[in-house]
């Protein structure tokens, strides 16, 4: 199974390929973007080709899971991820039946609704074409806009959890949060048609 084309009202979701890098780029160079991501820096050009490297490389390990790179009226707004998540075990294997999600746009598109539409349109297609039983994401806890497009998701606060980091960004000293939906919280949150 390869990724689908996802569509909303507003949004193009495309599978990202090769010719996506510049996009990615410039989303990883971007300090509002990376403010809190990873060290909570800008990324340089090797950093960059590594994350959109590790993109592609999602879209191979479960079929249907992969970045989408969307667009609004042809112009890159920014992508989602459904990245597998390893099972126990060895060797290393992934589960097809949860997926952590993650999105970056670009800060010209926030608080436009864009991030909360790309993100229950990857949810919907998590849970009904791909059959998933568990969808989650992850953030700093300080990171107060993200959590609220996940709560507007349907995703509810699990835990709030600490990774110790050589050179911490700032906020982190607050800790880190998991959100999750499962399959059936989803539908009852799904209109009936």
């Amino acid at each position: 199974m390869t990724q689908a084309i996802l569509r909303t009202e507003r949004l193009e979701l495309v599978p990202l390929g090769p010719e996506h890098s510049e996009f990615t780029k410039m989303l990883d160079k971007d300090p509002q973007v990376m403010k809190y991501i990873g060290f909570g820096k800008p990324l340089d050009d090797e950093q960059a080709k590594e994350v959109h490297k590790w993109l592609l490389h999602a879209a191979t390990l479960v079929p249907g899971f992969g970045c989408w790179v969307g667009f609004a009226g042809g112009e890159f707004v920014g992508w989602w991820v459904l990245a597998p998540c390893p099972s126990e075990g060895t060797p290393a294997q992934f589960r097809s039946d949860r997926s952590e999600f993650g999105y970056r746009l670009l800060p010209k598109f926030w608080r436009q609704g864009y991030a909360k539409e790309g993100s229950r349109e990857l949810l919907r297609h998590a849970f009904q074409d791909l059959g998933l039983s568990e969808v989650f994401g992850e953030t700093m806890a300080v990171n107060v806009a993200s959590r609220a497009v996940m709560a507007a998701c349907g995703l509810k606060h699990a835990y709030t959890f600490h990774n110790k980091y050589d050179t911490p960004p700032p906020g982190i000293e607050e800790g880190e949060v998991r959100y999750q939906i499962t399959k059936d919280e989803w539908v009852s949150l799904v209109p009936v048609q």
